[in-house]
């Protein structure tokens, strides 16, 4: 759904998608405001500190989850965003009613289908950052977060990139499962626990970002991270085996 608020012309008229009850992005309408970065995705984000201490080059980001497509607003010339959407109605959506991907410098490509078999299939993509963002409510894509499934965007980012997983979730406690995976990929992991405040339309958030190269989660633009519990009596989620009642909140 689509929900509208305010009337045209209010610096406050916005556009919020929703899914359930469940929120995937919202946009202020006003030409003054509708390319800021709202919700989950503001700079002092994990993915919003992830993608701007890539900016000393022309920057390669993937997506996965393309919601209203905000991500897009930190999109420069010379920047490649790269959007996988398993759902066309959210991709129609995206296009017709918000204009984040219309508005960015960025160039803005859309891979239909399931990201993971896209992925698969795909060459290695070299991305600075691949922002995992597919995870909400209790019906999480299980393959989405497996230990081969982080192997797989390891393999598509550079040894310096960053894969940005968005963890914020009302029930399950996912942290830790991401924590395990990058262990076992020996990659290096950090969180990164935004407060949420009305007042500037910043949603709490909750990322935790992996990469090969520790120093890549050291870089001063990353404010703040802080440790990512490993919990050892947990088994590593894989392709074989999940266990969404042992994170339940």
């Amino acid at each position: 759904r689509v929900k509208e608020y305010g009337a045209p012309g209010e610096t406050s008229h916005l556009r919020r998608l929703l899914h359930g009850v469940i929120m995937h992005g919202e946009q202020y309408l006003h030409p003054e405001h509708r390319g800021m970065l709202t919700t989950y995705y503001q700079s002092t984000s994990g993915v919003g500190m992830a993608i701007i201490s890539r900016r000393e080059h022309s920057a390669r980001v993937g997506v996965i989850g393309l919601g209203t497509g905000t991500l897009a607003a930190y999109g420069r010339r010379g920047d490649a965003y790269r959007f996988y959407e398993i759902n066309p109605q959210v991709v129609r959506l995206a296009r017709e009613k918000f204009t984040y991907l219309a508005d960015s410098d960025a160039k803005i490509e859309i891979v239909p289908g399931d990201a993971r078999l896209a992925l698969e299939r795909e060459p290695p993509q070299g991305y600075d950052v691949l922002a995992v963002d597919a995870f909400s409510s209790d019906a999480i894509p299980l393959h989405l977060i497996t230990r081969e499934a982080l192997a797989l965007y390891l393999r598509h980012v550079k040894p310096d990139g960053i894969v940005a997983f968005h963890v914020s979730n009302r029930f399950l406690d996912l942290g830790p499962v991401v924590a395990r995976l990058a262990l076992e990929n020996g990659a290096h992991v950090a969180g990164v626990y935004e407060p949420g405040d009305d007042a500037d339309a910043r949603t709490q958030s909750d990322w935790i970002l992996v990469s090969r190269d520790a120093g890549a989660l050291e870089h001063e633009e990353i404010r703040a991270p802080v440790e990512v519990e490993d919990r050892p009596q947990w088994r590593t989620w894989t392709d074989d085996y999940s266990n969404l009642v042992q994170v339940i909140k």
